[in-house]
């Protein structure tokens, strides 16, 4: 059965991936890049080399830096997974390169807060839209599937490579702003959408072979367990898959495209309490 096509999510989740490429430009171009403060992840890199070699764009950077792993991305997880990633960074490529740096604040605080805002509360909104905007998103998946580490982990690992060359290369005072760039980046993008909450899907299917086969290419694990229906007595099999809510919208399309008539519960979870909450989607 051929999967239904919502062009009215899809266009909204374009439009996002675009609005998120403008804002976080004018950021980097108009904020951070002004008082050389820097964002998290690949952005954030892209910004502190072209501080140190100015005679590389932006643009540049971001493309040398993305095209390899979006090449990576498109062989190991498929079209899919990076379609909309994509079109987020492809934008932020283009405005960065189009949008004009002005100093519209000169106190190095006030640029800080108001670039990172921008980019966490635009990211927060990919998020919500079932897409990543790409970078470290790519690297976490892969080496959460391959090494079985948490996301936050290799997160960690770049922002602190670039805290240390922010240190080398214009001292202490400069890791002040960065720190709390990182954090106004990361609370934003929790508040818009809270893409490393986990939450558990239970999956109700008569077609568990299938899925099974589809959900072994999925980052994250999965428990199978044999039941009966109540009412019918028939046999039904239930799958329970924890996942960050950032990557609800791939599984539901996967688990769709296997079973147009499979029923999902989702709920959140509270790991540290124990507890699930639900609710639906």
């Amino acid at each position: 059965m051929a999967i239904k096509v919502n062009y009215r999510q899809l266009t909204k989740a374009g439009l996002v991936a675009i609005l998120y490429g403008f804002l976080s430009a004018i950021a980097v171009n108009d904020f951070l890049n002004v008082v050389n403060s820097y964002s998290t992840g690949l952005l954030g890199l892209s910004q502190l080399i072209h501080a140190v070699v100015p005679n590389l764009s932006m643009s540049l950077l971001m493309t040398v830096l993305n095209v390899p792993l979006f090449i990576f991305a498109w062989r190991v997880f498929g079209f899919r997974y990076i379609l909309f990633s994509g079109i987020a960074v492809l934008s932020n490529i283009i405005f960065l390169g189009i949008v004009p740096t002005m100093v519209l604040v000169k106190d190095p605080l006030t640029n800080t807060i108001i670039g990172s805002a921008l980019i966490g509360l635009s990211i927060g909104w990919c998020f919500n839209n079932g897409f990543t905007t790409g970078g470290m998103d790519i690297v976490a998946t892969y080496c959460q599937r391959r090494f079985h580490k948490n996301v936050g982990f290799f997160a960690n690992v770049i922002n602190g490579l670039i805290v240390v060359l922010t240190l080398i290369f214009f001292g202490p005072g400069r890791i002040v702003y960065t720190l709390i760039g990182m954090l106004i980046v990361n609370a934003l993008m929790d508040y818009a959408f809270a893409s490393q909450t986990d939450v558990m899907v239970i999956i109700f299917t008569k077609r568990a072979a299938k899925l099974i086969q589809q959900l072994r290419r999925f980052t994250h694990g999965a428990t199978i367990l044999n039941g009966k229906g109540a009412y019918t007595g028939k046999p039904t099999d239930v799958i329970m898959v924890v996942t960050p809510r950032g990557q609800l919208a791939f599984l539901r399309d996967l688990i769709k495209s296997e079973d147009p008539n499979a029923f999902m519960s989702i709920q959140k979870s509270d790991v540290e309490s124990g507890k699930y909450t639900h609710y639906s989607l």
